[in-house]
């Protein structure tokens, strides 16, 4: 089982603080399009939560190591590992 902890945004997008998904390993892409096709929407702005799971607008990290060090949108994620989703804010 592979933990998933989603945190801003991402909480915001799922409805859920976390998700745990029965699966012995999966990417990082595979995760991404799990929760994009799980992502609450709302009448008056569909397409703005599942925004918040664009992979330029959220840091990553399994065990707590950010993924772009270990492989991006293509690191292997195995049985026992915790990914933590973060929406990152931009401004100014």
């Amino acid at each position: 089982m592979i933990t998933i902890n989603l945190l801003g945004g991402a909480r915001k997008a799922i409805g859920k603080s976390s998700v745990v998904l029965d699966k012995h390993s999966t990417s990082i892409q595979e995760i991404l399009k799990f929760l994009k096709e799980n992502a609450v929407t709302t009448p008056n702005s569909p397409e703005r939560l599942k925004t918040a799971l664009d992979y330029n607008s959220i840091l990553i990290t399994i065990n707590g190591v950010e993924s772009t060090i270990l492989g991006g949108t293509d690191t292997s994620i195995r049985s026992g590992d915790v990914v933590t989703i973060v929406t990152v804010v931009h401004g100014g």
